[in-house]
């Protein structure tokens, strides 16, 4: 199996646990397919697909060189909910983070690379976010309202982000994503 692979700023333990337990509370009133597993909650910062070690390797050597922002990363603080795809049926259950400076910055700093390297990514604008949940498969339609499950769920976590990765999908694992290299911001 072709493995795919992906750059993410990593949520420190004490978050994923924070939103892991948010989760718990959602999943008893909310139905979605899949839950993410907490290990795996991250911040996307580019989608990379199928690469060769060779990509990978090129990859590494430019994050080591040009991987600077600040020193002792920058603070985030999740702040919403929301969905993506269809309202009555959403493809994608959320948490997001209050617009930061640092983070579009970094994005933009670890886009340049990949594509350096080749990697063709996504032109859609930026849109950071932690993935909770997958195909809701829930009936009652009347309760879909990410600003009510907000108010009710919701917990505004601060967080320091400190950490890049280089992740590795294994889709027939649980947690799926696996840390091929680390970079401090």
């Amino acid at each position: 199996m072709q493995r795919h692979y992906f750059m993410a700023l990593k949520l420190p333990d004490e978050t994923k646990t924070k939103l892991a337990n948010i989760c718990n509370l959602i999943r008893n009133e909310h139905h979605f397919k899949t839950w993410v597993h907490p290990d795996d909650f991250h911040i996307t910062l580019a989608f990379l697909g199928a690469a060769s070690l060779e990509q990978l390797q090129k990859l590494q050597e430019l994050l080591n060189e040009k991987m600077s922002i600040t020193e002792g990363g920058f603070s985030l603080q999740i702040n919403q909910f929301g969905f993506f795809g269809n309202e009555q049926h959403p493809r994608i259950f959320w948490a997001g983070v209050e617009e930061e400076h640092c983070l579009y910055t970094l994005q933009k700093q670890v886009a340049y690379v990949c594509e350096e390297v080749g990697f063709q990514l996504d032109k859609r604008p930026y849109a950071p976010h932690i993935t909770l949940a997958r195909k809701h498969i829930e009936s009652d339609c009347n309760s879909l309202n990410s600003q009510q499950w907000w108010r009710r769920f919701g917990e505004n976590i601060r967080f320091q982000a400190d950490e890049v990765v280089i992740y590795e999908t294994h889709i027939e694992k649980q947690p799926k994503y696996h840390v091929l290299h680390s970079y401090s911001v």
